[in-house]
């Protein structure tokens, strides 16, 4: 499916891809007011919406802290994901970005009106080696809850890890890995950073700046219930980095990424590691509703009964 094919849920409607506009008059055009989530479908015995009620929980906090009015219900949000999954004729694995969208016109204070905008695309196949990335540590700095919220999942934000990206790409890496304020290891552009370190999962707590992500959070549960791999929340040094055995990438779009080498050091594991594999494999067979211990993580779109977000 190529994007200009897809069909967007707008305001209770499905329409055509040309006809998703909001005006460039619009807070939401001009500085970029918006707050959204990403949100993973997959198929296994059922096509299932991967930790929908976290997500939604995430969506009205952003909304909140965001100042805007919450006009819109869980109802509502569920809808607009199974109208454009539908809409699209998308019965396996998806990306879901489900956003508010200030349309109001004036400065950049305006709250409303608000559109509820929300598109699916199919996810691609491939294998975890074709995803390695190799990272460059950034001169730009990750911003923090005393300038621009991290834990708010808006579309601003991004510009930080924008100039991060566009950066690292300019010296040859792929990605780049910020710090924060007091120059410990934040996220990487748009994911967060877990690494091996003596046989533990280590990833930044919330307090170095980074995205309250559920996909890490997903991790850290499969790594410590599923698969008895000790795991350490706690501060990260920039130059532990590169000493890691092994290390990854995570979020909701691009699920794991490897990481083969940091600051131009090759970890000690070829990408993916050993420990990447086996966290890889398990969130596979949790996603895909094959370990009942997490079925309540488990949305399925055939049956909007069984959402846990309408239990």
């Amino acid at each position: 499916m190529t994007l200009k094919k897809t069909k967007i849920y707008m305001n209770g409607e499905i329409i055509p891809w040309e006809a998703a506009t909001i005006h460039v008059a619009s807070t939401g055009a001009k500085y970029g007011a918006n707050v959204f989530e990403g949100i993973c479908c997959y198929r296994g015995d059922e096509q299932y919406l991967f930790r929908l009620r976290e997500h939604l929980e995430r969506l009205h906090e952003s909304v909140d802290l965001m100042r805007l009015p919450q006009q819109y219900s869980d109802a509502e949000f569920e809808n607009a994901i199974w109208e454009t999954l539908k809409a699209n004729g998308i019965e396996g694995d998806a990306h879901i970005r489900l956003s508010i969208i200030v349309t109001g016109e004036g400065l950049y204070d305006v709250s409303g009106p608000l559109a509820l905008v929300c598109m699916a695309t199919p996810r691609g196949t491939g294998t975890l080696a074709e995803r390695a990335v190799d990272i460059g540590i950034s001169t730009w700095r990750r911003i923090d809850d005393g300038s621009m919220p991290p834990r708010i999942k808006a579309g601003p934000n991004y510009h930080n890890g924008r100039f991060a990206l566009m950066d690292a790409k300019r010296h040859g890496y792929d990605e780049a890995l910020l710090l924060n304020s007091r120059g410990l290891v934040s996220e990487s552009t748009n994911s967060c950073f877990m690494m091996v370190r003596r046989g533990a999962l280590v990833t930044p707590p919330a307090s170095a700046g980074i995205l309250d992500s559920i996909t890490r959070d997903t991790f850290l549960k499969i790594a410590a219930e599923e698969l008895g791999i000790p795991v350490e929340v706690r501060e990260i040094d920039r130059t532990e980095t590169a000493i890691a055995e092994e290390a990854f990438l995570c979020n909701s779009f691009q699920e794991v990424r490897p990481i083969r080498s940091i600051d131009g050091i090759t970890l000690k594991q070829s990408a993916p590691g050993s420990i990447t594999n086996r966290l890889w494999d398990a969130y596979e067979d949790v996603a895909r509703g094959r370990k009942p211990k997490y079925r309540d993580w488990l949305a399925s779109v055939g049956n909007r009964s069984h959402s846990p977000a309408t239990a």
